[in-house]
This record gives C-alpha cells, structure tokens and sequence, in this order.
C-alpha cells in the first residue's frame, strides 16, 4: 500500500515538533480514553497522530507504536488529504465540533468511508485535535443500495402508470364507441316503431301494448346510455380547488330543480351553509343528485319535508340531504354506492344507478367520501364529507 504524508512544508516542521505525552494525562482519563466506545486519535496541528486508542487502532489495523508520530494522511486515500488539511484549519481556528467524511485506504486496497467529528483542545499546553471516527461504509451501502431499489421502483411506478394510462383511454375509446353504435342502433328502433303507429294506427290492443312495451325499453336503453355518459364526464372532469359558498350552490340546485318541484308541497328551509375549497361544478353534481333523489323517494308524499345538514369536525365537513321517503334497509346499504345499484324496482322509481356512482366518484377524487342512513317508510339521509383542505386524487 502506498502512504502520502502531509505537505512538505508540514513534514519538516512537524517533524521538529515535541508530541505531548499521550500518558501524562491521569490514569482514569486515559482508560476512558483508551477504550472509548469509538475509534478516537489525537493529531498535532499538522496532522500527525500522537495516540490512538483501541478501537482506532483496529480500524488503522496498526499497532499503538508504530502509529505515533505518523502523518494521518498515510492512512487516507489521496483525494481525502485536502479534506483532513480543511478540516484541521478549521479546527484550531474556529471553536467547536466540526465534521467531516474521508475514506480510509485498508491494507487490502479497498477502501472505506469514514465520518470524522474533530475539536480542539489543550494537552499540557500543546493544541492538539481530538478525532472520532465512525465507520459509515455500511450505511452507506445500505444508503446506496436503498437509492437502486427506489429508482428501480420509481421507473417500475412510471412503466405501470404509463400503462394504466393506456388502459384508461382505450376504455374511454371502447366505451364512447360503444355509445354512438348503440345510439345509432336505438334510433332505428325508434324510427321503426313510430312508423309501424303510422302506418297502424288501429292495430289491435295486444299488439299495440307490446309495441308500447318495446318504446319503452328504447327509452330505458337510452336513458342509461345517458348516465354513461354523465359517468365517464365525472372520469374526466377537469376540476379547480377554490372558494366555494354552499349556499350559492344549494341556490343554483333549486332553480333546476323547479320542474321536479311544480305541482309539489315540499318544505325546504336550508341552514347557513359553510364556504369550502372545492370545485363549484362538483358540488352542484352531488348536491343535484341528492335533492333529485330525495324529491323521487317521496313523491308519494303530499308534503315532503327536505332538510340539509350540516355537521363540522376539526378536518371536514360533512353535509346530508334528509328527506321523510321510502327509506330503505340499512343492511342494503353497500349496494347504494356501486355500479347499477338499484335498492327500489325500476317500475316503481326510474333510474339507472349510476347517479350516486358518480357522486361517490367525486366526493373520492377530493379526499372525501359519500354514504347514506335509511330507515324502511321513515326517509333517508345522503351525506357527503367534504375536507377543510382537500386532496385533488387525478
């Protein structure tokens, strides 16, 4: 193994130099010293080592003599000599511990990394440098091998998000394809069954009921093909997180609201709502789909009695929509939130079941989330929570 010592200037003025006594110090701080639970030196100001204690020496691989008087250079690699010459500058000219990292030639040519933490202090009135030194190899493997495994995983991440991504819009694709044909096909079947009412006009009551029943299942066709399509614009909805007053949105709800409510008793005396960070468009959807639900649920009510709630806790708010309708069974509740989830027969209460799909979808995409409590006969509450500081999900 080759040893550089310090510079010339160094040497030669170093080798003039009287190293304290590494024993003159009392017996108890010398052993304290001597079996320090780290590897510790004492350097001269020019860098040459005076004592080392045990577990320095095991990581010098060296014995106690021949190390005294020896430059600490020799023991480093040489891009380490200008780190160990900065440190000790700064050492005796600046109060405190300093730190640094230097790599330790071993006598088999590999090489270490070592954390060196030094002070300065007085040894029978000659200053000298205090060194510890910690074996950081080993973490620093770790460190490194932690550093592969994350970016391997980071392109592993970016290889599958790139994926799904492709997925995602060959769904899209498939599915607005699947759209205009099945559009296109139900648009026929229209055409076909008003021209056979055209030219049949007095066909007989059997027949005529079944053609009824065929334009009705055309229009069922279509109204699901609609809130497909509502669905995938929730998928894609591009949103903004801002202020944005309940109340003006509840308001902006009623108003669409006013060809459900014609010819309806409905009791309706919303409380003061809170402004929260969202999307305007978002919260009009599922408040829509809220009140629309209520208003469809009790519509055999001569009067409906529509309340909203409104609950806070320290992360979130959370508001329900109750009404005094059918209601349904609580142990149904899971199937409320799902695709074509329908709780009540579709003769009975129109409806695809996918409203409520969608609002789960977007109350999920900002942080949030949506269910509902129902009783059979006694009405049902639809609640949403809504965080103070929302997490956009894309």
């Amino acid at each position: 193994m080759t040893h550089d010592d310090t510079s010339g200037d160094h040497t030669r003025a170093a080798s003039n130099e009287a190293p304290p006594d590494p024993h003159a110090t009392p017996g108890s701080e010398r052993a304290l010293f001597e079996h320090a639970p780290n590897a510790a030196l004492l350097l001269t100001p020019h860098g040459r080592i005076h004592d080392v204690n045990v577990r320095g020496r095991a990581l010098l691989e060296a014995e106690h003599a021949p190390l005294v008087g020896q430059a600490f250079t020799r023991f480093l690699t040489p891009a380490s000599h200008s780190t160990l010459s900065a440190l000790l500058r700064r050492v005796f000219d600046t109060p405190g511990v300093h730190r640094e990292e230097v790599q330790l030639l071993r006598h088999d040519g590999t090489v270490r990394d070592v954390a060196v933490d030094a002070v300065a202090f007085d040894v029978n009135g000659a200053p000298t440098c205090y060194l510890t030194l910690t074996d950081v190899d080993a973490f620093k493997r770790a460190h490194q091998h932690l550093s592969d495994v994350n970016t391997h995983l980071e392109r592993q991440l970016r290889q599958r998000t790139a994926r799904i991504q492709g997925l995602n819009e060959e769904f899209e694709h498939v599915i607005n394809a699947t759209d205009n044909e099945l559009r296109t096909v139900l648009s026929r079947a229209q055409n076909f069954l008003w021209l056979h009412r055209r030219d049949q006009p007095q066909e007989p009551r059997e027949e005529d009921e079944n053609v009824s029943r065929a334009d009705g299942a055309v229009q069922q066709a279509l109204s699901l093909l609609n809130s497909l399509e509502q669905y995938m614009r929730t998928r894609s909805m591009r949103v903004r997180v801002r202020d944005v007053d309940l109340n003006h949105v509840l308001r902006e709800v009623s108003k669409d609201m006013q060809a459900l409510l014609k010819g309806r008793d409905v009791r309706f005396d919303p409380p003061s709502l809170p402004t929260v960070q969202g999307d305007s468009q978002v919260l009009h959807l599922i408040l829509f789909e809220y009140v629309s639900n209520a208003l469809k649920f009790s519509r055999s009510h001569d009067v409906l009695r529509l309340q909203v709630r409104v609950e806070e806790t320290d992360g979130e708010y959370r508001i329900g929509v109750q009404d005094d309708g059918v209601g349904f069974n609580m142990r149904s509740k899971d199937k409320l939130f799902k695709m074509f989830g329908r709780l009540h027969p579709s003769g009975e209460y129109e409806g695809t079941g996918l409203g409520l799909v969608c609002v789960r979808r977007l109350c999920e995409r900002f942080g949030g989330r949506a269910w509902g409590e129902g009783k059979p006969g006694s009405g049902a509450t639809f609640w949403f929570s809504w965080p103070k500081v929302p997490l956009l999900l894309d």
